[in-house]
């Protein structure tokens, strides 16, 4: 079965509705140029929301390996995701409690396992970027390494990203909202049936 993240949450109504719905994770941005961003005190208080069984991931950009685990506890969350030249180094200390976050094509994967291949795309991606980006995970998943699938999916494509890539997760932030930070809950809920859908096809 395809795990779930719903990402950038800032508000405790969203947290508890994609739970409800059947996240499997929730995840916290935690980079202040971010429109998404929210900072460690908000983290804490938002962690609260999410039960037992549900994963909370605070993402990080940058940051040191040492600081990402001092966020880490300082936050309460369950695993940080991690982008930048340390998050390889944050992985090594931390190990399960760290994903590490590459953004292809320009950078590569590396060893490191779990991992989140994300994409900058156009508002309105090609089918062949889609295609090609899909390809990359679904080497690295035959491959045997768990693999969070993100960038420009949506209720309309995670389906067939699902059966093109075999990732590990999925990873949605801007394709359930209203507004950044601010989720639209119908899309919410019908991106996490969608993902059961195709993940018991």
């Amino acid at each position: 079965m395809t795990l779930i993240k719903i990402c950038g949450m800032t508000t405790a109504e969203d947290v508890d509705q994609a739970v409800a719905a059947g996240a499997d994770m929730i995840g916290f941005i935690l980079v202040p140029w971010s429109p998404r961003a929210i900072d460690l005190e908000q983290a804490r208080s938002l962690r609260a929301h999410v039960p037992p069984g549900v994963e909370a991931i605070g993402v990080l950009s940058d940051e040191t390996a040492e600081r990402a685990v001092a966020m880490l506890e300082e936050s309460g969350l369950d695993r940080v995701q991690v982008y930048g030249a340390d998050a390889d180094a944050t992985q090594a200390l931390l190990g399960e409690r760290a994903i590490v976050a590459r953004r292809l094509p320009t950078e590569q994967s590396g060893a490191a396992d779990p991992v989140l291949l994300d994409r900058s795309f156009n508002e309105e991606p090609e089918l062949e970027q889609l295609a090609e980006h899909w390809a990359t995970v679904r080497a690295l998943t035959d491959a045997g390494r768990r693999v969070i699938l993100a960038s420009a999916l949506t209720v309309d494509n995670v389906v067939a990203a699902i059966a093109a890539a075999q990732p590990w997760a999925v990873d949605v932030a801007r394709g359930v909202e209203q507004s950044p930070g601010h989720k639209d809950h119908a899309r919410v809920s019908a991106f996490i049936a969608a993902v059961r859908e195709g993940s018991a096809a």
